[in-house]
């Protein structure tokens, strides 16, 4: 009977998403907030380069990519280049932002949220038990604004060539852009204006009076390497799933069990050189083998359902944004580090780092930083079970300092 239930929950979902399966059923008008998604465009100039790896446009390609990326000889860094260049484009972002009923007292606080690979921003709004797993519902009901958005390559913003313009610095540099134009007022002012299908009125200031800086995975990775580079652009950062170190993707690429995204079932419309995670691959990097209380089998069916694609280029290029020492962030920080991830601590994330490592490795002028251990959870902290518990760490941080 169980089972019944859980596929019945999910053919309504895609019965939802079906028209557009990149997209999650309208949820304009929430019980704590108004949203309103749409396409921007965004300016964006990089260094790039074209890297001497394996072309994809197979299934046995994308498995023969996945060992020669965890071959231990592969090198991984400015040795791979073939020839540098430069890559500048306007391109399409997908994005949603989400304004509070009631904000805090210090004002309108926007969390800019960077999801990783493997999901899209539904990452971090989940239509499967919103009022459990969804992060953007969690943070409208604790008077956050949050903005989320497609990274380049990944659902509805655009999905350039695979190797040679979705790369890290790229990404990085969207990243910023998008930052300096919530800053400015003119991620508002676009938002307010934009005519959108449900015509829905967002009620928001004519900009935030902070920016906070919200990371998963790789998108963990972007926004380290913001502060890096930018430190001035955030007023405070939250980093979940990520932690720079030995144990850091040394489960390797051939754990994420790939296949050609353009033929997989079901097929995504990419070329060649994007790769998408089978559902094996799913559990092995978000949820794990402790079914029986980290999660539900409807959650890891939901988490499956809602996969991405994987450019290569963007691999590739990852060494160009682990440049994570940031001695100009002044701000708080906190670590989530979800206790039984496999990807970035190999199972077992307690005592890994705390924050007297980070202040001397990393962040040595950070007004304060914090690590927090999620008990129970996988690679996915969203949906696990204890999702809000997870989320409510966050906010009690971000209250305490003053966001």
């Amino acid at each position: 009977m169980a089972s019944v239930l859980i596929v019945a929950v999910l053919v309504l979902l895609n019965r939802r998403t079906s028209a557009n399966p990149l997209h999650a059923y309208d949820r304009s008008i929430r019980p704590y907030g108004t949203c309103k998604s749409f396409d921007i465009p965004i300016f964006a100039t990089a260094d790039s380069a074209v890297y001497d790896i394996p072309r994809v446009n197979n299934d046995v390609e994308a498995t023969a990519w996945a060992i020669w990326d965890a071959t231990r000889t592969t090198p991984h860094g400015p040795d791979s280049r073939l020839q540098n260049t430069t890559t500048s484009e306007t391109f399409k972002i997908h994005a949603q932002l989400c304004v509070p009923k009631a904000r805090r007292p210090h004002g309108d606080i926007l969390q800019l949220a960077t999801h990783g690979v493997h999901y899209d921003s539904r990452y971090w709004d989940s239509a499967y038990q919103p009022e459990q797993h969804s992060y953007v519902d969690a943070s409208l009901k604790a008077g956050y604004s949050i903005f989320t958005y497609d990274r380049l390559g990944v659902g509805q913003s655009d999905h350039p060539d695979a190797y040679t313009v979705v790369q890290g610095a790229i990404e990085l540099e969207i990243l910023r852009q998008l930052t300096l134009m919530a800053r400015n007022g003119s991620l508002y002012d676009f938002a307010k204006h934009v005519q959108t299908k449900n015509k829905v009125q967002l009620p928001a200031p004519a900009k935030p009076d902070k920016v906070v800086h919200v990371g998963h995975s790789f998108g963990s990775v972007l926004t380290s390497s913001f502060l890096a580079n930018y430190a001035n652009l955030s007023d405070g950062a939250i980093i979940t799933g990520y932690l720079l170190g030995l144990n850091l993707a040394s489960a390797g690429s051939t754990s994420w069990s790939l296949e050609y995204a353009a033929t997989a079932s079901p097929p995504y419309n990419r070329g060649s050189g994007y790769v998408v995670a089978k559902k094996d691959g799913i559990q092995n990097v978000f949820f794990g083998g402790n079914m029986t209380t980290a999660y539900t089998p409807a959650l890891f069916e939901y988490g499956n359902s809602i996969k991405q694609p994987v450019p290569v280029g963007e691999i590739a290029s990852s060494w160009r944004i682990l440049n994570n020492f940031a001695p100009n962030f002044t701000n708080p920080i906190q670590f989530v580090l979800p206790e039984k991830d496999f990807y970035i601590c190999r199972g077992d994330c307690v005592g890994l780092t705390d924050a007297t490592d980070l202040r001397a490795t990393t962040y040595p002028n950070a007004s304060i930083i914090e690590v927090v251990i999620q008990p129970n959870t996988g690679h996915a902290l969203p949906l696990h079970n204890n999702a809000t518990a997870g989320f409510q760490l966050t906010f009690d941080f971000l209250k305490s300092n003053g966001l």
